[in-house]
């Protein structure tokens, strides 16, 4: 019965295409929730969750490891952060013996100095004039070796427009482009609620389900109850962090845990290392289960923009299983020296070195 279903399986995707149209075969097999390599409509006709990294999951059994939600294979790419600044007119307001945009530029300057080389970093800011496109300007673009940029644009900032969170997040999936193979994370800095009419949350959902997926921080800057629940719900709903900032000591810690949260992914990593050919075991049952599949619907597929479709993501995940292989005896190169890096860069940070 089991072997029955799976092998109609491909009849009935067959069926959807000829009610809907060749537009419906078109957008097959491009959504990834889980970002493991293996698109959901392939996941789902395997018998695989859609929202769960099996392989990844299977190798960390036992508790040994944290969770890793990213592909095994960005370990060894470029770590990138997005700093997202409101520059709204409430950030005027008084932090203690400063004001929330003087302990805002005094903390990121800090962040900035104490960053690791290799790491890309880029600054964008929303509240730059009232609500519209106008607001979200990116500052600076995501890149190396550009602290000394990013400090003067960060000196220069004056606190003047609105609150387009939601347009600013949905800026930053274009901002994110051409880095999706690439680890990104997201830190939005606001002291204030949406207020040019946009849902924040669904864009920020939309922005975690693109192919960039970074993770997200959420730093509430001296805020009231209904804007704290704001904001701690774009945290959450993009299984992100929010941090309640009331104080300049808190912004430190903040961006500490910042430090010590990449730190942490990398001593996982290491332990998920030592576990890889668990791993490649799962992940290669996962592929030879999916190929096979894809060949049985390309031989029954009268449609051609699905066999296209077929093709294309037939294409994609022998790549990306054969990166998985040939990577097992580059994994101790391409993590070399990481974690020093971040646990060297925290300490500067927090002013132990």
């Amino acid at each position: 019965m089991k072997r029955g279903f799976q092998f109609l399986i491909p009849v009935l995707i067959a069926a959807v295409v000829a009610c809907a149209g060749a537009a419906v075969a078109a957008e097959l097999f491009t959504k990834d929730v889980d970002h493991d390599g293996f698109p959901d409509d392939l996941e789902k006709a395997t018998k695989n969750d859609i929202k769960v990294n099996e392989p990844l999951k299977k190798s960390m059994a036992g508790g040994k490891c944290g969770v890793i939600k990213t592909d095994l294979m960005k370990m060894g790419a470029p770590q990138n952060v997005l700093l997202i600044l409101d520059i709204s007119g409430s950030m005027n307001e008084a932090m203690g013996d400063s004001t929330k945009m003087e302990v805002a530029k005094k903390i990121l300057v800090k962040y900035i100095d104490a960053l690791p080389a290799s790491m890309k970093a880029g600054l964008m800011i929303y509240g730059n004039s009232d609500c519209g496109d106008d607001s979200i300007q990116l500052l600076v673009p995501l890149a190396q070796y550009n602290h000394d940029a990013l400090k003067a644009q960060i000196a220069a900032l004056q606190p003047r427009g609105s609150t387009p969170i939601a347009l600013s997040i949905a800026k930053a999936m274009e901002f994110l482009k051409g880095l999706e193979r690439e680890n990104n994370s997201l830190i939005l800095i606001s002291d204030g609620q949406e207020s040019c009419g946009g849902d924040p949350v669904k864009a920020i959902l939309e922005l975690r389900d693109s192919d960039a997926n970074p993770e997200v921080t959420v730093i509430g800057l001296g805020v009231d109850k209904n804007t704290r629940a704001q904001l701690a719900k774009i945290a959450s709903s993009s299984d992100g962090v929010y941090e309640d900032v009331k104080t300049e000591a808190d912004m430190v810690k903040a961006f500490a845990n910042f430090f010590n949260k990449l730190s942490g992914m990398y001593k996982d990593i290491v332990c998920i290392v030592k576990q890889y050919n668990t791993y490649l075991t799962q992940e290669t049952e996962q592929f030879n289960k999916s190929k096979n599949y894809i060949i049985k619907a390309q031989t029954m597929s009268k449609d051609a923009t699905l066999t296209a479709a077929l093709a294309k993501v037939q294409a994609q995940i022998e790549q990306n299983h054969a990166d998985r292989v040939a990577a097992k005896d580059k994994l101790n190169e391409m993590i070399k020296n990481k974690l020093d890096e971040m646990e060297q860069s925290t300490k500067a940070f927090v002013g132990t070195k």
